[in-house]
């Protein structure tokens, strides 16, 4: 992603959440909320595309000991991400891309709203690339929008026309993310639907 993209969210970061409940409604937080137990035993998480962190005090609520590098192209971001952790937390904030993944081994990864930033071709190579991170038996958590309904496809190009309007992103269109994961080799441990199946959280074990 560029410049351009990262300067976009900047501009959004003060209001990103609140813009996202307003349009989505609370499963948009629900659904990422929803696993977090699978990762309880874990010692090192890798997130990308995190966001503002409102999620990070969860987090080290179910797994105090958790392990954390907190990927996010956006330094506004970042900054407001900070402001959700304690002295004591084990995090690294690093911010860019996947290609700024630290040279580690994690037993799980969180990617929440950040695969359907991507096309299909970018996929292919993205999900590997991140998977070659991962331990063996490793949990993915994901979570992020499908299409079922035509109410879904007109709610997806809308939001795809406004983050391009407003960041820049190239993508316009939802990616087979799910599919990807699968043929990437995850397993699937568990699903559910939120929103009125417009939103899909999974684990899945490489």
């Amino acid at each position: 992603m560029s410049v351009r993209v990262a300067r976009g969210f900047d501009r959004l970061a003060p209001f990103y959440d609140s813009l996202a409940r307003l349009i989505i409604g609370k499963g948009i937080k629900q659904s990422q909320l929803h696993f977090l137990n699978h990762l309880r035993d874990k010692t090192k998480l890798l997130v990308l595309g995190g966001g503002t962190g409102w999620i990070l005090p969860s987090l080290f609520e179910i797994n105090p000991k958790l392990e954390i590098d907190y990927v996010d192209i956006s330094p506004r971001m970042i900054v407001q991400a900070r402001r959700k952790v304690l002295p004591n937390n084990n995090i690294q904030f690093i911010v860019g891309t996947e290609k700024n993944i630290p040279q580690s081994d994690y037993d799980c990864v969180v990617t929440n709203f950040y695969l359907d930033l991507f096309d299909n071709d970018k996929l292919d190579t993205l999900i590997p690339q991140i998977r070659g991170r991962l331990l063996p038996e490793a949990y993915w958590l994901a979570t992020d929008f499908v299409s079922i309904s035509r109410w879904h496809k007109i709610m997806l190009w809308l939001m795809y026309y406004f983050f391009h309007v407003t960041t820049g992103l190239r993508n316009r269109r939802l990616p087979s993310w799910r599919i990807k994961l699968t043929e990437a080799g995850g397993t699937l441990i568990d699903k559910k639907n939120f929103s009125y199946d417009f939103i899909q959280t999974i684990v899945f074990k490489f």
